[in-house]
């Protein structure tokens, strides 16, 4: 590619007529980028309208290039949100290369969550200008700087990737009723086990699990259990029943899966069964509800069975690819808990009792109480959804 512009520019010199140079608002960019779906305005628990999204970076050349920023903006170009140094390698996904730098041939994901004020009225569009730095591969296949009398810059930055903005999240009632709940790897500004889960199903990109939450329960002293780390009775809220959030139809349903055992790493993990014992219920809209890891034998619907918001649809297990029981929750554009792309959902009420810390005590191995910052996102919230690690009351559903 570098001797073909050698070759444009030279030819520009001596016959502009037959130039087919770049314009003054084209940069050769040695990648690309694009969003794998356009983003949907969700309303946080901390007061703030999200766009959380993913712009997929592809490197089609035999360059090394490194994202040094990535900023989202509207057509004005202004800044809406942006992401540097620490703050971007942190939430950057390189699938080959090292210390975020994307190898020749390499692709890269940067996960994206643009706030806005909650009155704020949200651009048409949205863009990414991501500025770069593109290195060679030295004669031992490692990256040197570019020569400085070459064609290309080493940094260079273009705007592109735009997207339009999808429609609002689907307001339902929770799943589970009762206090201590916590949004395990949820949304939207950490690259959880969720938020990070890009595949591939049929040869097109899924993010399913975009505002995936892992529901768990603290008992009356913040412990998540008590006694046996590694017996499913230690769990006080392994068993309570799961509820339908909203109207609808079920329209997929697995119940073949024993009961993993919790503590440890998930045994006989397949794709059919990696969700566990589930329902997902058409609940109109384009949203379809996945509840996962049900206890087997629970479930109290079948194939095209209606239900109605607050139905007790199952309880609430430790099966599929589980360490401990919880409800995995989210919803999704299709019936096929992989092969769909993640929704964000808001819940009609609950209250925020702060955020737990999972790095600090070790609640998930010790039956100690976690550690909880209580002055972030408390107090009530209505038609919102609960962030990352956010401890919340749901109420007893009436």
């Amino acid at each position: 590619m570098h001797r073909l512009l050698v070759v444009l520019v030279a030819l520009g010199a001596a016959s502009p007529a037959l130039a087919q140079s770049l314009k003054t608002d084209e940069v050769y960019s040695s990648i690309a980028a694009q969003p794998i779906t356009a983003p949907n305005p969700v309303l946080g628990a901390d007061g703030r309208v999200h766009l959380a999204y993913e712009l997929y970076v592809t490197n089609p050349t035999k360059l090394f290039v490194t994202l040094d920023k990535v900023e989202a903006v509207d057509s004005t170009g202004q800044v809406l949100a942006s992401l540097e140094g620490a703050g971007l390698r942190v939430l950057q996904t390189v699938y080959a290369g090292t210390d975020g730098t994307i190898a020749p041939g390499g692709i890269a994901a940067v996960f994206l969550d643009v706030p806005f004020a909650r009155d704020a009225k949200l651009p048409e569009r949205v863009l990414a200008r991501v500025t770069a730095t593109r290195q060679e591969a030295g004669p031992d296949g490692k990256p040197v700087p570019m020569p400085a009398n070459g064609p290309l810059p080493g940094t260079f930055s273009f705007t592109g990737a735009e997207t339009t903005i999808g429609r609002p999240a689907v307001v339902i009632a929770p799943p589970l009723r009762g206090k201590g709940w916590v949004a395990i790897n949820g949304c939207c500004d950490a690259l959880t086990s969720h938020r990070g889960a890009i595949m591939a199903v049929n040869g097109r990109l899924r993010v399913p699990e975009r505002f995936a939450i892992d529901f768990v329960q603290l008992d009356a002293a913040d412990r998540l259990f008590t006694g046996d780390v590694h017996k499913l009775e230690s769990y006080a809220y392994y068993g309570v029943p799961v509820h339908s959030v909203a109207d609808g139809v079920v329209v997929n349903l697995y119940d073949a899966t024993d009961a993993q055992v919790p503590g440890g790493n998930a045994k006989g993990i397949t794709t059919e069964n990696i969700g566990g014992n589930m329902l997902v219920i058409d609940i109109g809209g384009g949203n379809f509800a996945f509840y996962a890891h049900m206890q087997r034998g629970s479930l109290k619907v079948k194939l095209g069975d209606k239900v109605r918001t607050g139905d007790v649809i199952g309880l609430l297990g430790n099966t599929g690819n589980t360490t401990a029981p919880h409800l995995h929750f989210h919803v999704m554009d299709g019936p096929s808990p992989l092969d769909a792309n993640g929704l964000p959902y808001a819940f009609t009420r609950f209250q925020g009792q702060g955020v737990a810390n999972p790095a600090g005590a070790d609640f998930f191995d010790k039956p100690v109480p976690a550690e909880i910052d209580r002055t972030r996102l408390a107090g009530p919230r209505q038609d919102a959804l609960p962030l990352n690690n956010e401890v919340v009351d749901f109420g007893d559903g009436k």
